[in-house]
């Protein structure tokens, strides 16, 4: 499976908007989940979206599949959000690569952590979120439904092994 990641350009705010409404049909319920803004934003809200956060799009074998969007205020704490796969194409490690990628570029922007909202009783893409690292902090209890607040704090000085060998001459030939 050949999976690239694209930043997002103004240019492709159709494709973003398009690939969200379609990855986040499965909450279309009322009964599930009374409100969700990824189902109410406009093509417009898409473009300030796209001037203001960086949105990551993933492509499987050259086909758009699933896009991420993340932003911090202050250089630290990173809050990544709309992550959507389209239904056909979950399971393939397209969520996982573009985490990934989300959590390299924080790292080289010298972020520390890495903090996502999610719905609590999706118990499958909480235990996604746990295979990555990423633990529930906190819940948040909202008017529509109850948020995990889901957090994983990212190594940007090495391994512990690395810091472990530190001081340790290196010897042989």
């Amino acid at each position: 499976m050949d999976i690239k990641i694209k930043k997002a350009e103004l240019a492709d705010s159709d494709l973003v908007f398009n690939l969200t409404k379609r990855a986040f049909q499965h909450y279309n319920d009322p009964s599930l989940f009374p409100t969700t803004p990824a189902l109410l934003e406009t093509r417009e809200d898409v473009k300030r979206e796209i001037k203001k956060k960086e949105i990551l799009i993933a492509y499987l074998n050259n086909k758009p599949v699933g896009s991420v969007r993340y932003h911090s205020s202050d250089g630290e704490t990173f809050y990544l959000s709309r992550l959507g796969v389209l239904a056909k194409y979950q399971n393939r490690n397209v969520g996982q690569r573009l985490i990934n990628e989300v959590e390299a570029r924080v790292k080289a922007k010298g972020g520390k952590r890495v903090t996502l909202y999610s719905a609590y009783r999706l118990k499958g893409l909480l235990d996604f979120y746990k295979s990555l690292g990423y633990k529930v902090v906190d819940l948040k209890e909202d008017a529509d439904y109850t948020r995990a607040v889901i957090s994983k704090e990212l190594n940007t000085e090495g391994s512990e092994d690395d810091k472990e060998e530190e001081g340790y001459e290196i010897m042989g030939r």
